[in-house]
């Protein structure tokens, strides 16, 4: 009887680790989508669309600023900014807007997050009062300084392998940014477009699919997007906007052949999210309502495996061994 009993609760248990498995798969993506912040509504909210700029939907509907949201890499969760406890810090949710919860139990000035392409660690500004670059592990959370900023920079982005860090910082030449690439595994970093001057570099990602950054270059008044070899070498316009607009904040499709990007009006910062692509360069307009920014793509083609939760399992057998 004993040994039946046993068996009965592995079959139970087995059962609630994979009913468990098939919650998580039901709530996965099935085609890809576009993450993006507007004030449509009235405040600042996310929203998700198809990548041809349909089926749109408010994910947060609160009353507090939510934006600048990127996927896990799973596309499980969706990482935001949100001031709903009283200042700008890092908040997850699923991708259906529910389970909100704050990454951090201590609240700081977080934003401009970014996933390591493991899902283990993530990227950010912290502001406590100077701009810093910080990293942190998600289990446990311990948070790591990495870099300063300069005024305008914050937004960061990993290379495929998990090994650097690319972000905006301070150049040499006043107040002006450039693109650093920052080595995780002998915490160096280099400074790209050193002599430039009278420019600024900002908002760069890393294809996850190939050895390129898209970037924002501003000169003057206006900026256009730019992708280059990981190194430095080989920049190339690939958005021109229209005189009296600009494109900033550039962020790759998970199979590199596209860039979504944020287009705006220099008078009236009227936003909205476009997508083109690297070889056609015909761009695309996918928001019409509303200022619309902070895009972030995923793909469940390209996503990363969830791993099984075999520690419930585990953890269950451990506790039927111990009543026998």
């Amino acid at each position: 009887m004993k040994g039946i009993r046993i068996f009965t609760f592995c079959c139970v248990s087995l059962v609630v680790v994979f009913t468990h498995a098939d919650q998580v798969l039901a709530k996965a993506l099935k085609t890809p989508k576009i993450a993006f912040a507007s004030n449509r509504d009235g405040n600042y909210e996310i929203y998700i669309m198809d990548t041809n700029g349909t089926k749109q939907v408010n994910l947060t509907r609160h009353k507090s600023t939510d934006v600048q949201p990127v996927w896990s890499p799973t596309g499980e969760e969706i990482l935001f900014v949100s001031n709903r406890d009283g200042r700008p810090d890092l908040y997850l949710m699923d991708t259906d807007g529910t389970n909100v919860r704050k990454v951090f139990k201590n609240l700081k000035l977080r934003t401009a997050p970014a996933w390591s392409p493991d899902g283990k660690q993530i990227s950010y500004c912290r502001t406590d009062p100077v701009r810093e670059l910080y990293i942190a592990s998600l289990e446990p959370k311990k948070e790591k300084r990495v870099a300063p900023l300069g005024k305008y920079d914050g937004y960061s982005s990993w290379s495929p392998d998990g090994t650097k860090i690319t972000f905006g910082g301070p150049s040499r030449h006043g107040n002006t940014s450039r693109i650093y690439i920052f080595n995780l595994e002998t915490r160096r970093k280099e400074m790209l477009f050193a002599d430039e001057i009278l420019t600024s570099m900002r908002n760069p990602s890393w294809s996850l699919s190939n050895d390129k950054i898209a970037f924002s270059w501003f000169r003057g008044n206006t900026s256009a997007i730019y992708v280059m070899e990981s190194n430095g070498d080989n920049p190339e316009r690939v958005v021109d906007p229209p005189p009296g607009f600009a494109a900033a904040h550039p962020e790759w499709s998970p199979d590199g052949n596209e860039l979504v990007y944020e287009q705006y009006k220099q008078q009236n910062n009227d936003r909205h999210i476009y997508i083109t692509n690297i070889d056609k360069r015909e761009p695309e307009k996918l928001t019409r309502k509303g200022i619309n920014f902070f895009s972030d793509w995923f793909d469940p083609a390209y996503a990363l495996p969830v791993e099984p939760q075999s520690h419930l399992l585990t953890t269950t057998w451990g506790k039927i061994r111990i009543q026998d």
